[in-house]
């Protein structure tokens, strides 16, 4: 075979070879691509998205992800709405872009609080953030909790003066800023290891809490590829799980592919101070709060930020079903980049040939010239009392004086010839290799820093490193020299003083508690937090500027001569005083004094917390304790009103159904009506009496039916106070729950309660309807079974009740009025209570009186409710009805009124005969239309037990259940008994005739 064809069949060979990796590589091209831009630089911030890639979990999604590196002049929000990123890593500014036009929505949450902070030397004076209006910042408007930050504290874009933000916190120890926009867990570190002392300022200090890191998109790509987002967020979520889990490998996985610019542990570092603000034992990982949204738009546009009322909650994510169509597009995509990718190896493997060629001269070169000057330089190290290196251009140490090798604790035939870095201790090892690179290349000439190196097995100090570059004539470098001083004394010391500051720091940021720091002597506070501020209503700035010895209200709440005695014996001093803060707040506040000395000077220590509320509770609970003592002895008077009310009711039956049976039959113009409307009303309000009785009695029971609350009140209010002075208001919104109760019980009761108010109030005054609902938990302060609750407050601006006639006010013919019959609010008790509900007051003498009831509620709103409207007029009847009553006056009664108005009427004394009677109609094909039956018969059979038997006999028998005590559950619940309607004690022919109209079918 000649050579020509045997290269051509060889290159036909790698073709095929080439195409058949590229068939075996198919099932790749149906990943989906996408690219998330990050916002920072790599850092262990971002460890999930690593993870994510990493393990597989956005590959398992059938996502092909690209991960990009920020900065400090990467705009995250713009690569994404302009395309070139399909997803993004942001903080709560996104809100600020939505607002101007940018439809973006956060997908998840990762930062539940924000990391950002100002950082700042303390060398620039600078003690409060006013303080930083015009100097020179290294500004990112990334953050939009540090420009509110900012704004809070009168301070514009305009009013500083903007420098590079290159990310490196170096630049404040150089004196080229004088602040910095920085993270909690991470710039801090490199001033700490430089040795400057420094200031942070945190937006939470401020009340500025703000969502940090959160990934999201635009509503673009989230409608055009649901199910791509939807997988993106699942994978991340993922990924950022795993990666808080094996946060080690993790930091190894940055170091060994993203960036080698932090140490190990350093990297570690920051994971353990991530974790705090990520809070995933706390809060799902992703979740984000609607009302948290809200805090924060709130607060931008409290600074003119946003617009008032802006809506946030569009940038909250909600997932829904999608399907992405762009698979063939990715297989193309993909085809295309691994041809592009053949060729570049191609070119790359040429270039790299010529470089390693050009490597290989310039080590000859360098090593020829280092061999001369080799002699001249061991005379110097030798004499100096500094470590002194040289190291080669490959990190390599040529030379180094006998200092050098005592410092490193080894041998000089070890040290010559080891490489620089083998002697960096691990937390220094990345920044040092990095900072070698810069000086090799020629960007930087020279270098002063600080390095932590190792010293033998398990030694290490502190060094204070001088190096530059040695350089031939031609530029080219020979070497570096470096002059190394021992520092750990130094160091050790600043460590120390700056973890304890720290703590400090954080201890007075976060402690729930107020704290206060004064000055023994002077007596002005040199320490507040913010804890304490939020408690006076002040601000941190304002306590600052305050003496203990010169405050009123702690002169008039005995805590001066309190402190007083503290500094002098040292004795600490718990106290508790009710004091008015200088901002007018009333308050139950709670000391702790203690004293401290520092620099031989005394420090006054106040620890406060605001125990307002709890003595508050403590005070209601003591009285709602005597109120429900008070409530059972009512139970037990109900047993004997409800048998006296029972026995009126049947005597006023006959009295009231024979007046308007009188009524109907006489003419208008007879001498009698007169006498007979006075005595019906006198009926009338001996018939509110009886069913105030049975509503007090423990038996009654409520005959419920379902309606809105807000309406009742509403229209009791109207009534009750129509000819007072009393204004109404009522303060109750549609989305009150609506209830399952009795209607004319419910308004009896708050008849009562409106009456006694106008009562309370006969100079005029506002009486207050207010209503909210409520959900009551298990074992609740007011023994209430746990689930929804409506609860009305009835609040009036009268005399008030005294304390002693609150222990009384429920109790049956108590009563404060010469005119009172004393039931009123008794019957309200016992209303509510038969209900399922509590009813409670609450007074002070001169400052009026709220009466409030909680009534048990379906947890439904009550807007759209429509109550039924009954209609007064009452048709003619027609057909038969049994009227069954052991009373011969209440038989004869019925049927006469039944007779009156057109029915065919019969009437027997108890249920066995009703039964009898009954059947026989069956058997003679007629039946009877209705059944009037009372609900009890002494010595005979009842309503109850007749029902089921002729409902037995005739399943659609229509049957009317009667009584004048409510003391059966038949009443209230007549339906399951099989009655088609109830018709209470005592009843007019318009009463009676209104049942029958709607059991008996028109036509018959």
């Amino acid at each position: 075979m000649k050579p020509a064809q045997a290269a051509r069949r060889k290159g036909w060979g790698t073709l095929l070879a080439l195409a058949f990796s590229l068939a075996l590589a198919h099932p790749a091209l149906a990943l989906e691509h996408a690219t998330i831009q990050l916002k920072w630089l790599h850092h262990f911030q971002f460890a999930g998205y690593y993870a994510a890639l990493d393990k597989g979990f956005y590959r398992e999604a059938g996502l092909d992800v690209t991960i990009r590196e920020g900065g400090p002049d990467v705009e995250v929000e713009d690569a994404v709405t302009s395309g070139r990123a399909d997803f993004g890593v942001g903080t709560s500014a996104l809100l600020l872009h939505r607002a101007h036009g940018d439809d973006l929505v956060v997908l998840g949450q990762i930062f539940q609080h924000s990391p950002a902070i100002l950082l700042t030397p303390r060398k620039t004076g600078i003690q409060k953030v006013a303080d930083m209006k015009g100097r020179r910042f290294m500004y990112s408007n990334q953050h939009g909790d540090m420009l509110a930050l900012l704004k809070k504290n009168g301070i514009e874009e305009k009013d500083i003066v903007k420098v590079e933000h290159r990310g490196d916190a170096r630049d404040l120890v150089a004196g080229r800023a004088d602040v910095m926009m920085a993270y909690s867990f991470n710039e801090p570190y490199i001033l700490e290891q430089a040795g400057e002392p420094y200031l942070t300022f945190s937006p939470l200090t401020y009340g500025i809490d703000f969502y940090g890191d959160n990934f999201f998109t635009t509503r673009a790509n989230l409608t055009s590829r649901p199910a791509l987002v939807k997988a993106f967020r699942e994978a991340t979520l993922k990924g950022w799980r795993y990666a808080l889990s094996h946060k080690e490998e993790i930091a190894d996985l940055i170091l060994a592919k993203y960036s080698r610019e932090r140490s190990r542990d350093w990297l570690l570092f920051e994971a353990n101070q991530m974790e705090t603000l990520i809070q995933p034992t706390l809060v799902e990982l992703g979740y984000q709060s609607p009302t948290r949204w809200r805090h924060i738009a709130d607060t931008f546009s409290s600074i003119g930020m946003l617009p008032e009322g802006f809506d946030p909650s569009g940038i909250i994510y909600e997932s829904g079903p999608g399907a992405s169509h762009t698979l063939l597009w990715g297989a193309l995509l993909i085809c295309t980049a691994v041809i592009a990718v053949l060729f570049v190896i191609v070119m790359k493997f040429r270039q790299l040939n010529a470089v390693l060629k050009g490597e290989v001269r310039e080590r000859k070169a360098a090593e020829a010239a280092l061999k001369e000057s080799e002699e001249q330089l061991r005379v110097i190290f030798d004499t100096s009392q500094a470590g002194i290196i040289l190291v080669d251009p490959k990190g390599i140490i040529r030379f180094a004086n006998n200092r050098m090798a005592e410092m490193f604790g080894c041998r000089m035939e070890e040290l010559i010839g080891s490489g620089y870095t083998s002697h960096l201790h691990p937390d220094q090892l990345e920044t040092g290799s990095e900072l070698m690179r810069r000086i090799m290349t020629g960007e930087l000439k020279g270098i002063t820093t600080e390095r932590h190196y190792l010293c033998g097995k398990g030694g290490g100090f502190w060094g204070y490193l001088s190096g530059r570059r040695l350089e031939a004539p031609d530029g080219e470098l020979r070497a570096l020299v470096g002059i190394i001083s021992d520092i750990s004394d130094r160091i050790e010391a600043e460590e120390a003083r700056g973890k304890a500051l720290m703590l400090v720091e954080t201890l007075l940021a976060q402690s729930p508690l107020g704290i206060l720091v004064y000055d023994g002597e002077s007596g002005d506070c040199v320490r507040a937090n913010q804890a304490v501020a939020d408690i006076t209503g002040g601000t941190v700035e304002e306590l600052l500027r305050q003496n203990f010895r010169k405050i009123v209200p702690l002169c008039e709440g005995g805590i001066v001569e309190a402190a007083e005695r503290v500094l002098a014996d040292g004795q600490p001093c718990p106290l508790e005083s009710e004091v008015t803060t200088t901002h007018g707040r009333e308050v139950t506040l709670r000391f702790q004094l203690a004293r401290f000395d520092v620099e031989q000077r005394h420090h006054l220590l106040l620890l406060v917390q605001d125990v307002t509320e709890e003595k508050r509770l403590d005070r209601e609970n003591k009285r709602i304790e005597t109120q429900m003592l008070n409530m059972q002895k009512l139970e037990s008077l109900g047993v004997l009103a409800g048998g006296i009310a029972h026995d009126f009711n049947n005597i006023l039956t006959g009295i009231v159904g024979n007046i308007s049976f009188a009524q109907m039959v006489l003419e208008q113009a007879h001498k009698a009506k007169g006498p007979l409307d006075k005595a019906e009303k006198a009926c009338q309000r001996a018939a509110e009496l009886a069913g105030q009785l049975l509503t007090f009695a423990r038996g009654g029971q409520p005959i419920k039916k379902v309606f809105s609350v807000k309406q009742l009140a509403g229209e009791s209010l109207s009534l009750v106070l129509r000819g007072t002075n009393v204004k109404g208001r009522i303060e109750i919104p549609d989305t009150l729950d609506i209830v399952e109760a009795d209607e004319g019980q419910m308004n009896q009761a708050f008849n009562n309660l409106i009456i006694n108010a106008v009562h309370a109030m006969p100079g005029g005054g506002t009486l207050t309807v207010a209503g909210r609902n409520e959900l009551m938990e298990q074992e609740n302060r007011l023994g209430l079974a746990p689930g929804h609750y409506v609860r009305l407050d009835f609040r009036d601006e009268g005399c008030g009740i005294s304390e002693i006639d609150q222990k009384k006010i429920f109790d049956p013919y108590f009563t404060t009025k010469a005119s009172g019959t004393g039931l009123g609010l008794a019957s309200t008790h016992s209303i509510v209570t038969r209900h399922g509900g509590v009813i409670l007051v609450d007074s002070t003498p001169g400052r009026g009186a709220t009466f409030t009831i909680y009534l048990p509620s379906l947890g439904e709103s009550a807007a759209d409710l429509v109550r039924e409207q009954e209609t007064d007029e009452s048709p003619a009847g027609g057909g038969s009805v049994v009227v069954m009553d052991d009373e011969e006056l209440i038989r004869d009664l019925a049927c006469a009124m039944l007779v009156q108005l057109g029915y065919h009427a019969t009437a027997c004394c108890d249920g066995a005969e009703a039964v009898e009677l009954y059947r026989a109609a069956l058997e003679r094909g007629e039946g009877y239309d209705a059944v009037i039956m009372d609900l009890t018969i002494p010595g005979g059979m009842g309503g109850k037990e007749a029902a089921q038997r002729i409902l037995e006999l005739d399943p659609e028998a229509r049957l009317i259940v009667s009584s004048g005590y409510s003391n059966d559950p038949i009443m209230s619940d007549y339906k399951k008994h099989g009655f088609s309607a109830t018709l209470e004690k005592p009843y007019t022919v318009k009463e009676i005739a209104r049942v029958l109209t709607g059991v008996i079918p028109a036509g018959g």
